[in-house]
């Protein structure tokens, strides 16, 4: 079985938002962040994404089909945005799904590939928390404070336990943890 795991680039304040990652994530990049990035991104086969995420990132990585960057692999991978309101996804190898949510990423899972890797798109994981098909959580971790902005686990949410199985300090203080849900 592949495993589906969660991508997430946040500031120490667990700011994740695109309105202010042009103040902490160009900051810390580092050669290390990104071989890290590179190696994390070239596991997975199939690249999963929340309809507001997917809106954001197609129209620029979608013209990335060669050179150095995350851009020629996610364009080899077949992409998935769940969405109840698109109707159509110009991105090359875009399947929307729109209903049986779960029951749809659960059969991905049963599918031969590598891994499945949701990006960013903190509604849909947060949809996804209490299903078990979250295998991991790998986050990047900016030595920033933004102190504002959009958090990817927001207040309020059902709380849940995570157990540390990876860390790693990457250059300029950037920390890469990885995470994988407390089962009962």
């Amino acid at each position: 079985m592949r495993k589906l795991w969660v991508k997430a680039w946040m500031t120490l304040d667990g700011v994740f938002d695109a309105e202010t990652m042009d103040e902490w994530w160009q900051n810390t990049n580092s050669p290390a962040r990104m071989d890290y990035i590179m190696e994390q991104y070239s596991q997975g086969d199939s690249y999963m994404l929340g309809r507001t995420t997917y809106e954001m990132l197609w129209p620029g990585w979608s013209t990335q089909t060669t050179g150095d960057g995350p851009g020629p692999l996610l364009n080899r991978m077949h992409k998935y945005v769940v969405s109840t309101t698109l109707s159509t996804a110009p991105w090359k190898e875009t399947t929307i799904i729109s209903a049986n949510v779960v029951e749809e990423i659960a059969k991905l899972k049963e599918r031969p590939g590598k891994d499945i890797i949701i990006d960013g798109s903190a509604t849909l994981v947060q949809s996804l928390m209490g299903t078990d098909l979250i295998d991991e959580y790998r986050f990047l971790v900016e030595p920033f404070i933004m102190g504002r902005g959009r958090r990817f686990f927001p207040e309020g949410m059902a709380s849940r336990k995570l157990r540390l199985v990876e860390s790693q300090t990457l250059g300029s203080g950037t920390l890469a943890l990885v995470y994988q849900p407390g089962r009962t």
